[in-house]
């Protein structure tokens, strides 16, 4: 008898070290964005280098973001964007020369990243972007500003 209660002990204590490995939550996906400026973003009509403000979108639906213009979605981004806006983030102003890394919590929706960069000469800069992503795992998007450009890379982790 004594041996079939230390069995069951046995057997009860392991099964509930293992079966609490299953009930612990995964870590929540993210949007890990990586900012990387020159030293000749954004330049005032002087040529001197400036802060630049980016947002960044998670979108469900590329469509409304890449066919519209920099004025329409810097004044009404929602509007624009309606339904295949999931999330949008302003980041701090990204100053010359600087590195960023910011660490966003992803929607589960996720199909794309859009970027928009409000370049004071926005006329000659590229200042949109879009990143088509997969969701269910961790992405990092890459962001390089140069002069009036902005480039976009991405990794899946």
């Amino acid at each position: 008898m004594q041996r079939v209660f230390v069995f069951l002990m046995c057997t009860l204590f392991l099964s509930g070290c293992s079966s609490w490995m299953f009930w612990r939550d995964a870590p929540p996906l993210q949007v890990v964005v990586n900012i990387e400026a020159e030293n000749n973003i954004n330049p005032n009509i002087n040529g001197l280098a400036s802060p630049l403000e980016i947002r960044i979108y998670q979108l469900a639906d590329s469509e409304a973001f890449t066919q519209a213009n920099f004025i329409d979605l810097y004044r009404d981004d929602q509007g624009v964007l309606k339904a295949g806006l999931l999330s949008k983030r302003q980041l701090d102003s990204i100053l010359p020369s600087e590195t960023h890394k910011v660490e966003l919590p992803q929607n589960s929706e996720i199909k794309y990243v859009g970027v928009v960069a409000a370049f004071s000469n926005y006329r000659e800069a590229k200042s949109t972007a879009i990143l088509s992503v997969q969701s269910g795992f961790s992405i990092v998007v890459n962001i390089s500003i140069d002069g009036v450009n902005i480039t976009v890379t991405g990794e899946e982790d």
